[in-house]
């Protein structure tokens, strides 16, 4: 009998490039096969693909549990040593913390030298056994990655909640030190605090008297005191509001410290036996009302390094000026002097008050009259959001914008600013304008740019979120903050019920929104910039707590559940049944990983056997995976081979599942999938 050979099916590939991010409303026949139908902390990355995001920190200036480092010790166990002991080389003098103990080996973190090989160690003042060997790191990747994982749990353990009550207000990043403002204990008071390396330090805020009939200049760091109260204090700041020293009418406030006694009114205030000024009243502390919501930024009014200083207001307190040291407030002359919106532009400070935009007089943050340069500017709206927005030197702008209207001031002085209706309908929501290759802002309808805001309109279907219109309608009302990651090409919105929106852009070019879910809500952020020139931000939350962003494995120890769920692909023919036989997935990462893969067949049609039985549920951390246990992905190097991934089952369209639940895993990237299928008959 002659054998005949066999027509085997033909095996396809289809290639599928990860990327385009969420879309909730385009019918599914319409998208390409990489964009997410549901997705949870992946975010779209600029090179491509999608990146399980990194975790958040505390923070409070000691070092950061992502730093934290951990070695091996092989040794000769002859006592009792236990995880928490602090273990010391007698003959090196180094001590370290024990973390883990397998075996006779030792996992050490937090050495202040280096243990030597032969020597005895000690817990307290006993001997408890000898190093055979020091192993430094794990050779195998899961267990580096857990002994880093339990070092930064022991590192987190020295970092503590900003001091006081309630939610974080506001926070600032100025040379290396973050600062945050939280209520007291009682919430009568809200305090201000800087981050050391012994933790958070509260910022003294001074006292303040006025002056006038000034006559003899002061000077920052001498001390003055009073003809008549005896009283005396070191000057720390010289606020000159109106008037001149040369013609014996200056007028304004000492910032002080190191005050002893009281000055009183209309007193002679000296230094040493010279006549200066006239007390204007008595000597007050300078105090905070609390629960205000800190805005910040960096402003220069005089040149030099010296004279950058953080300019601010909260809505409940005067505004401020702060250079890490003297806390000044500034004094408009409003009745009720507590702006609610502030920026630094073309070399004016501007606060909002409601509906009123004012400026000062240029160069002169502490001066607010029109007779030296300083105006108001009424819009129809209480003021949202005050950006600078891209513009050359002579002309200058600044974003105004309300609720329902975006404004432009252009300009450079009283002479010249021009206040522009931008376009009528579409605003800002508070605290998301953020400035890329241009404004950004979260609006009623979405999220909007300049430029589709004047060429299109206020219409709904010009919103950069169209396609995540129910994430975006959900939370318009619960927007608290907003940030940059410049690095990653990133706006990010952050919402009080703890979610975000992570929107990457390369140019103005939209390459995806991806939503992410913290079990901290963010409220209030900030970035910045080292002094090695790297990139940082900064979010406090309602707990009390700073968190420094995009750092570390984990939120704040806190496993990072992650999940993308890809639109149903029926490889161009939707009516044509395929016979699916296999995957590869290709990632790149730096460090250990593991993912966890599964599908549905069919739209998860019940008439179709699904590769897993487990009941679905919203939570992808436990659904689709309870039958389906894979490898673990590892590797050493930024480009790896792709992992092969066994699929079966015929229906006419597959959606993929990629999880991941860990908190010890760095992010990773998942750039593309390819399915191997062979096509089968039509539908009937």
């Amino acid at each position: 009998m002659t054998n005949r050979p066999v027509n085997l099916p033909k095996v396809n590939y289809e290639l599928i490039h990860l990327g385009g991010g969420l879309d909730q409303v385009t019918p599914t026949l319409s998208l390409p096969p990489g964009f997410a139908r549901r997705a949870s902390n992946f975010e779209c990355s600029i090179n491509g693909g999608y990146t399980r995001i990194a975790g958040y920190e505390r923070f409070d200036g000691h070092a950061n549990p992502s730093d934290a480092t951990y070695n091996i010790l092989a040794c000769n166990i002859t006592g009792t040593v236990a995880v928490g002991n602090t273990v010391t080389g007698v003959t090196s003098g180094n001590t370290g913390k024990v973390i883990y103990i397998d075996g006779s080996n030792l996992v050490m973190t937090r050495e202040t030298s280096f243990y030597q090989n032969g020597e005895t160690i000690r817990v307290g003042a006993t001997n408890v056994g000898t190093i055979v060997s020091v192993n430094g790191i794990a050779p195998s990747a899961v267990v580096d990655a857990t002994y880093r994982g339990i070092a930064a749990d022991e590192y987190r353990t020295s970092i503590s909640a900003v001091p006081g009550s309630g939610s974080v207000l506001g926070v600032s990043y100025f040379n290396g030190t973050v600062y945050a403002w939280r209520n007291n204990v009682g919430a009568t008071a809200a305090n201000l605090y800087k981050s050391t390396s012994s933790g958070w330090v509260q910022v003294a805020l001074g006292y303040e008297i006025k002056f006038d009939a000034g006559s003899a200049e002061v000077f920052e760091g001498q001390t003055i005191n009073g003809l008549t109260s005896g009283a005396s204090a070191l000057v720390s700041r010289v606020v000159l509001e109106t008037g001149a020293w040369s013609t014996s009418n200056a007028a304004g406030r000492f910032i002080l410290s190191a005050v002893v006694g009281t000055f009183i009114d209309n007193e002679v205030i000296r230094v040493s036996t010279v006549n200066k000024a006239v007390a204007n009243g008595t000597s007050s502390a300078i105090t905070l009302l609390p629960s205000g919501r800190v805005e910040s930024q960096i402003g220069n009014f005089g040149g030099g390094t010296a004279n950058t200083k953080i300019y601010g207001c909260d809505g409940k307190n005067r505004g401020f000026e702060f250079d890490g040291t003297v806390y000044v407030p500034i004094n408009t002359g409003m009745a009720v002097d507590v702006p609610t919106r502030m920026a630094v532009h073309k070399n004016h400070l501007f606060f909002a008050f409601n509906e009123s935009l004012q400026f000062s007089g240029i160069g002169e943050p502490y001066k607010w009259t029109p007779l030296l340069g300083a105006g108001e500017i009424s819009l129809n709206g209480p003021i949202t959001n005050l950006l600078i927005l891209p513009g050359n030197q002579t002309t200058g702008a600044l974003g105004v914008y309300t609720r329902n209207d975006t404004n432009v001031l252009y300009g450079t002085s009283s002479e010249t600013f021009q206040l522009s209706t931008f376009n009528s309908g579409t605003g800002g929501l508070p605290y998301t304008a953020q400035n890329m290759d241009q404004a950004y802002v979260l609006d009623d309808r979405g999220v909007m740019n300049m430029n589709t805001s004047l060429n299109y309109g206020n219409f709904e279907s010009n919103a950069l979120t169209l396609r995540i219109r129910p994430f975006v309608q959900q939370r318009r009302n619960l927007a608290t903050a907003s940030v940059l990651n410049r690095e990653k090409g990133q706006y990010r919105i952050f919402f009080s019920d703890g979610t975000a929106l992570y929107m990457t852009f390369t140019g103005s070019k939209v390459l995806g929104s991806m939503p992410v879910q913290f079990p901290n809500a963010a409220t209030c952020c900030v970035e910045g910039e080292t002094p090695d020139g790297s990139s940082t931000s900064f979010f406090g939350s309602t707990n009390g707590f700073v968190y420094r962003l995009d750092a570390g494995t984990s939120f704040d120890g806190a496993a990072i559940p992650a999940n993308i769920n890809l639109v149903y692909n029926s490889i161009k023919s939707p009516r044509i049944l395929k016979r699916y036989r296999k995957a590869s997935v290709e990632m790149t990462g730096d460090s250990y990983a593991e993912i966890a893969f599964g599908y549905d067949l069919g739209y998860r049609s019940v008439e179709l056997e699904q590769a897993s039985g487990a009941v679905y549920t919203n939570d992808l951390r436990s659904s689709y995976w309870d039958e389906m246990t894979w490898d673990n992905f590892v590797w050493d190097g930024r480009d790896i081979a792709p992992s092969e991934i066994e699929v079966m089952g015929t229906a006419e369209n597959l959606a993929i599942q990629l999880s991941s639940v860990s908190a010890i895993i760095k992010p990773f990237t998942v750039n593309s999938v390819i399915v191997h299928y062979s096509m089968r008959r039509g539908l009937r």
